[in-house]
């Protein structure tokens, strides 16, 4: 059984077409009525809920997956994750990120009034090496020996052959990490 005003058991119309108030209970729901009349139209509509149930209930982050390219400045319909309940999809905007790749995924949205952002994709990382400095030298690549023998005056004679090529050496290297979309 619903309750009054006064927290006391509520009057229903009876037979009667009308109800009749008293004249602090018209007051108040014109008091009412006024506030609702100049408040804000974005807000929710009045209900009978209690107010922390309402505010529990929005939702102004989700999860969400894409399909496809996904270039700045355009709008894109998401699918909710993990929701079960119809309707689980939004128009979302990207302000933010030039989504390339034809796969989509997962991102992240956020709630801005009545409308739904892109917030984060997955990134992924790759590390590269940059050579600083460099200096060029010689080395030897192949050495050629030779002996011969004189039989007369039973002498050995040797030889060598040096075969050099210039190199490249790296003298100090710096490592970057790149950060890419990961779609």
């Amino acid at each position: 059984m619903g309750q009054g005003a006064s927290g006391g058991a509520g009057q229903g119309a009876g037979n009667n077409r009308f109800v009749k108030f008293t004249r602090p209970a018209a007051q108040r729901i014109a008091n009412a009525v006024r506030q609702v009349e100049g408040g804000n139209r974005d807000q929710l509509p009045i209900g009978f809920e209690h107010p922390q149930a309402i505010a529990s209930n929005a939702k102004v982050f989700r999860v969400a997956t894409f399909t496809g390219a996904w270039s700045i400045g355009s709008s894109k319909t998401v699918t909710y994750k993990y929701a079960t309940n119809t309707p689980n999809t939004a128009a979302v905007n990207n302000l933010f990120f030039p989504i390339t790749g034809t796969t989509g995924g997962d991102c992240g949205i956020a709630k801005d009034g009545t409308a739904w952002f892109l917030i984060d994709v997955p990134l992924f990382t790759a590390s590269a090496v940059f050579v600083v400095a460099t200096a060029a030298t010689t080395v030897v690549r192949d050495v050629t020996l030779s002996a011969t023998l004189d039989p007369d005056s039973c002498t050995i004679s040797l030889g060598k052959t040096l075969t050099t090529t210039s190199v490249v050496v790296v003298q100090s290297t710096y490592t970057s990490t790149f950060v890419t979309l990961g779609t």
